[in-house]
């Protein structure tokens, strides 16, 4: 079995580097592109679009597809595609993948009930977007990037791939119970930019019967976002997704919901 991890908005591969190793330490074949703009200048970043990270997904889906079955495994941004793809496998637009992890994976930026807001800039965002397509961000501390490493943009802030990303989501909602494939869906209990109730929502309106939901808790208010690199989250991330991988090859997980947390 294929796994295809794809990293976060702004982000690279080292999001997934842990559980994508520990998928390799298991005996599966993991892949880690980079999406379009990525790993390279702001400029490059800032001129790719949500459209062409969809298309760039679905090819690397569609190419490891044809080789073996694919477990997907999506960190937010990522997530998102990873949901997206198995909506349209499930309207016969692709072939099925053998499971969906999705780590952090926001389906809303913000609701009104119960209220929450991923960032400020994210309220009337096609607003805020028209006036400035792009922001420019403060340096992460010296003590967030000890508690949770993280690589890629990190001074730039694009409203308009946020906007993007807001108007593919009710299409990807509404496809949810449409998934039959096994979901693993996992976030921090702290993460501000996504906030929980995504977690519970993906695993209410899922199709899949097979479904796992883990809410990990940590004791740093620092990286709640980041629980694939979390010094206290990422090596019991990288399990659960190893654990999640074995059974969906054995086929042999039984139809439960489970609530795992530490």
């Amino acid at each position: 079995m294929h796994c295809l991890l794809l990293h976060g908005i702004a982000g690279s591969p080292f999001e997934m580097r842990l559980p994508a190793e520990a998928l390799e330490a298991a005996g599966f074949a993991a892949h880690t592109p980079v999406l379009p703009g990525h790993g390279s200048t702001e400029e490059a970043y800032l001129a790719a679009d949500f459209a062409q990270w969809r298309a760039f997904a679905r090819a690397e889906y569609v190419r490891l597809r044809a080789r073996a079955p694919v477990l997907l495994a999506g960190y937010s941004l990522g997530g998102i595609l990873a949901l997206d793809l198995a909506v349209g496998a499930a309207r016969g637009e692709l072939p099925p993948p053998a499971g969906i992890l999705a780590l952090a994976t926001p389906l809303f930026f913000h609701k009104w009930h119960p209220f929450f807001l991923a960032d400020r800039h994210l309220l009337f965002l096609p607003l805020q977007a028209r006036l400035r397509p792009a922001l420019r961000l403060p340096p992460r501390d010296a003590a967030s990037r000890a508690v949770a490493p993280w690589q890629g943009h990190e001074r730039i802030c694009s409203l308009r791939h946020f906007l993007e990303i807001e108007r593919a989501l009710p299409a990807i909602r509404a496809g949810l119970p449409l998934i039959r494939a096994p979901l693993c869906i996992v976030q921090l209990r702290s993460d501000r930019s996504c906030h929980p109730y995504n977690a519970l929502y993906l695993a209410r309106h899922t199709g899949s019967a097979l479904t796992e939901l883990h809410l990990l808790r940590v004791n740093s208010p620092r990286g709640g976002h980041l629980p694939t690199t979390h010094l206290e989250s990422r090596e019991r991330v990288a399990a659960l997704a190893a654990a999640f991988a074995r059974e969906v090859a054995a086929g042999t997980k039984a139809c439960n919901f489970t609530r795992q947390r530490i």
